[in-house]
């Protein structure tokens, strides 16, 4: 009894924390690229993804910098920077590919899952050791225009 009980209660907290959606690590002959340029969740930034060797890397190539960003130069020392490197498919779960992602502001790298949602979103789960202990964020195809200095034009 004790068993069952503890077994539904790590069940529950799984699929709680979101580790575990039903369809999330299906694979599917139509399973959509992750090549290509997206646009960060929160707008700052643009990924190009592209094959590196028998590897995905992306570099950023584009920026929405504000008034402040665009006059001190700050931040533009990141255009064309390669931020994802070494993503390869993971084993049993092929249309997730894990590698790194280094972040410029805090000079760290950090272990990262990237995969297309059925939504056709990127998804970029960023984590230090433990899968269960990261932060996922939610970048879109990018369909815009990069224009001089790395700046984002809509």
């Amino acid at each position: 009894m004790y068993k069952h009980a503890f077994s539904s209660f790590i069940t529950a907290l799984l699929l709680a924390w979101g580790s575990i959606p039903s369809h999330a690590y299906a694979q599917s002959a139509s399973t959509p690229t992750i090549t290509g340029q997206w646009i960060t969740e929160d707008g700052k930034g643009v990924f190009d993804i592209h094959t590196c060797g028998d590897k995905m890397c992306g570099n950023l190539v584009g920026l929405n910098l504000t008034q402040d960003e665009e006059a001190s130069g700050r931040r533009k020392t990141e255009c064309n920077l390669q931020m994802l490197k070494g993503f390869r498919p993971m084993e049993g779960r092929h249309d997730h590919w894990k590698g790194h992602i280094f972040d410029p502001q805090s000079k760290n790298t950090y272990d990262a899952i990237i995969w297309v949602a059925e939504d056709g979103s990127l998804k970029l789960h960023g984590f230090l050791g433990l899968e269960l202990f990261g932060r996922t964020d939610t970048w879109q195809p990018f369909h815009g225009h990069i224009g001089n200095n790395c700046r984002i034009n809509s």
